[in-house]
């Protein structure tokens, strides 16, 4: 099995039919559907002649934990040991892929050896109708950047990745993906890719992701919120953590401060 596209989704009724549909007009053919599902109600009737087939497997657990980003953690865990591809392709329910998609990241790996991939995504809000295509924030490439901010690599999101099996169970087991609460999948592996491993940025359009008012990382954008300060502060200390070793730049002391203000007030 060359691929295994393994689906987490959480109460996305109105997405997951899409989601589902664009995966199974893959024109690659040697892959395999694992859907990990928390929702309230299992997939209804409407779902069961997408759910029967051959490709598709279905699995249904209550929500193991209360933060969304452990969560969907779980699912991908609980995904990944249900899976036989060699390469593991993620996707949220409210997100789908082109049908190109398979083929093409195919046709890349037989060029390249790859263990870590995101493709660029194009942006649909989903209610304005609207297409936008993730622009590349070139500022990371700057060394000054690097040293006096972070040396985080770019994120294009969960439904970008591309990752080969034996390195997302090895991220399982060395990041310890579940201690950093307030960091969701596609930001730990990114990092601990781009410490381990080199990453490789596929510039085609691959990918879509809907924007909508519940999407995972949204309430963390605003940097006038408690919340906003405690994901960075544990962004820099998972960094540390994998790096084994603790950087003082600017960032990192100027995050701190704020953090340990707003933890104490």
């Amino acid at each position: 099995m060359k691929f295994s596209i393994i689906i987490n989704t959480h109460n996305q009724e109105r997405f997951i039919y899409k989601s589902i549909n664009s995966c199974l007009k893959q024109k690659f053919t040697n892959y395999e559907i694992i859907i990990f599902d928390t929702s309230d109600k299992k997939l209804n009737y409407k779902y069961r002649k997408y759910l029967n087939r051959k490709k598709i497997k279905y699995f249904h657990n209550k929500i193991k934990f209360t933060h969304p980003e452990k969560n969907q953690m779980y699912k991908i865990s609980n995904g990944l040991k249900k899976s036989k591809g060699e390469f593991i392709c993620l996707l949220d329910g409210d997100d789908y892929f082109s049908s190109q998609k398979l083929k093409k990241l195919n046709n890349l790996l037989n060029r390249k050896k790859i263990l870590f991939n995101q493709d660029k995504p194009i942006l649909i809000e989903t209610n304005l109708k609207k297409k936008e295509i993730v622009k590349n924030k070139n500022y990371k490439k700057n060394q000054i950047f690097k040293i006096f901010i972070n040396d985080w690599p770019q994120i294009y999101g969960t439904s970008s990745i591309l990752i080969k099996r034996k390195i997302l169970k090895n991220f399982f087991y060395k990041a310890k993906p579940f201690n950093w609460k307030y960091l969701a999948i596609d930001i730990q592996l990114a990092i601990f890719c781009y410490l381990n491993f080199n990453i490789y940025n596929y510039e085609e359009k691959l990918t879509y992701k809907n924007l909508h008012q519940n999407n995972l990382g949204d309430k963390y954008l605003n940097l006038f919120k408690k919340i906003f300060w405690f994901r960075r502060y544990m962004q820099h200390k998972y960094f540390f953590f994998l790096k084994k070793k603790t950087i003082y730049n600017f960032d990192y002391i100027f995050t701190s401060i704020i953090y340990f203000f707003l933890k104490n007030l």
